[in-house]
């Protein structure tokens, strides 16, 4: 057995040596771009590259269906590892070029710098999504329960994360566990009365306590996922609440009915039940839906999401969302998240309009417009997860093809725009970025970016190539 394993390393050492070789023949200089030959993503061309092509030798699929497929005629064959050798020992820098023999630059994502693309998806998935969600997002957030789902598009991108979702502080009857939870009533928050608090509007849902032995189990359970189903590279944990009252939190009853104390301990509770988590998962992604809470990322999981991120999706597309109230026209988030980004910590937004099909231009500035005060946030666009709506939400099924922008790394932060009133803007390796954050019904402004007049409307804004 030794001497035969021996032997196959021996046969595809030269096998791969032999098509390094013949790459170096005219008849395949033509040949895709280096960055479509960069299988891994890690921003050179080598063995790696040629391995995973092997790997995938002989199976077939749709012209282009995954990057193995470098010529794109829908089967992987010996053609796709030469135009790969053929390119063999250089490296794709940020700005696309290439060196040879050298590194990649820092913030290259499959050779290009922009912001990665997630996805929440939350209803089934099915066989015909698995292409478009493996093809244009770099994260995947969706249930935990779609084992099948998130293995098959793991498969298509395994550079793609996915982690499955899990509320950190509502059960529901309708869980594969209920059974044994109902059995732990300790676990459940009470009424003045002894009834398990519920949120508004959710039947069979039931509020726990963190504070109890659901902390423990929330966290084993967590474990378990990620163990059983290493598809899975994370968890998403929703309603990570400081202060119930604060964040808007609604209930069946009203506050003065549910204890004080679990009321006055609900943060340190929260953020001890995020703790436990982490620890026991170890290196796996933690995504904790926090909103403006960014303690239990700076302190806890270095990942933060904020949902809702200057314009939700329970937002008009002629309301403003972040405003004037306490949000400083929405610099108060893209702040916030700047300071955890400089940290060196992950950042992540999910952004929305309500009603999005029925307003399909405005929806789309929209995305614009929230893609651009999210770049101002950002630090390192490895870093930097953007979202729009979820999946089913409408007809884009969370993307647009300007969310490929290859903005570059940024250079220096965001700057208040000289003679306007709220227009602010950001250089990066390859673009301007300017948003106008002023609110709707104002003026639109005219102002001069590199020496280029440009005209924003309220809320819009503008990506300048260099």
């Amino acid at each position: 057995m030794i001497r035969l394993q021996k032997t196959k390393r021996s046969i595809s050492t030269i096998l791969i040596l032999s098509i390094i070789c013949l790459a170096n023949f005219p008849a395949f200089a033509a040949s895709p771009t280096l960055l479509q030959c960069d299988i891994n993503g890690d921003g050179i061309v080598n063995v790696s590259d040629i391995i995973e092509i092997s790997n995938y030798m002989g199976k077939t699929g749709t012209p282009g269906w995954i990057k193995q497929d470098v010529d794109k005629n829908g089967i992987i064959q010996v053609c796709d590892l030469m135009f790969v050798a053929n390119y063999y020992g250089q490296s794709l820098t940020t700005n696309g070029g290439t060196t040879s023999g050298g590194t990649t630059s820092g913030g290259t994502t499959n050779g290009i710098a922009r912001i990665k693309k997630m996805c929440i998806h939350y209803g089934d998935i099915n066989e015909n999504e698995y292409k478009f969600l493996a093809q244009h997002f770099d994260m995947l957030d969706c249930s935990r329960f779609a084992y099948d789902a998130a293995a098959s598009i793991k498969t298509l991108n395994p550079n793609i994360k996915i982690v499955g979702y899990y509320d950190s502080c509502i059960m529901s009857k309708t869980y594969p566990d209920w059974n044994e939870v109902t059995q732990h009533e300790d676990w459940f928050v009470h009424d003045s009365n002894g009834n398990r608090v519920q949120p508004s509007g959710y039947s069979s849902n039931y509020l726990m306590n963190p504070s109890s032995g659901w902390s423990s189990y929330f966290a084993q359970q967590c474990k378990k996922l990620l163990t059983n189903y290493p598809q899975f590279d994370g968890i998403f944990v929703d309603d990570i609440n400081t202060d119930l009252i604060d964040d808007g939190l609604v209930f069946t009853v009203s506050y003065s009915k549910i204890p004080s104390n679990v009321l006055t301990n609900w943060g340190t509770s929260m953020y001890q039940l995020i703790k436990n988590a982490q620890t026991t998962i170890g290196s796996h992604i933690l995504v904790p839906n926090s909103y403006k809470n960014t303690d239990y990322c700076q302190g806890i999981t270095h990942f933060h999401i904020w949902e809702h991120f200057i314009h939700g999706q329970s937002k008009a597309y002629n309301e403003n969302g972040y405003g004037t109230d306490g949000w400083n026209y929405g610099l108060v988030a893209i702040d916030l998240l700047h300071e955890q980004a400089k940290l060196g910590n992950i950042i992540a937004v999910n952004s929305g309009c309500e009603n999005a099909d029925s307003h399909p231009v405005e929806a789309k500035r929209w995305m614009l417009f929230t893609y651009a005060c999210f770049s101002f946030a950002v630090v390192d666009v490895n870093k930097a997860y953007y979202s729009w709506q979820f999946y089913d939400s409408d007809s884009s099924h969370g993307y647009y093809s300007e969310m490929d922008i290859n903005l570059g790394q940024p250079i220096g932060d965001y700057y208040h725009v000289s003679g306007t009133a709220q227009v602010y803007a950001r250089q990066f390796a390859n673009y301007y970025v300017a948003a106008n954050l002023n609110l709707l019904g104002t003026s639109a402004v005219t102002f001069t970016i590199n020496g280029v007049s440009h005209t924003l409307s309220p809320r819009t804004a503008v990506f300048i190539q260099k």
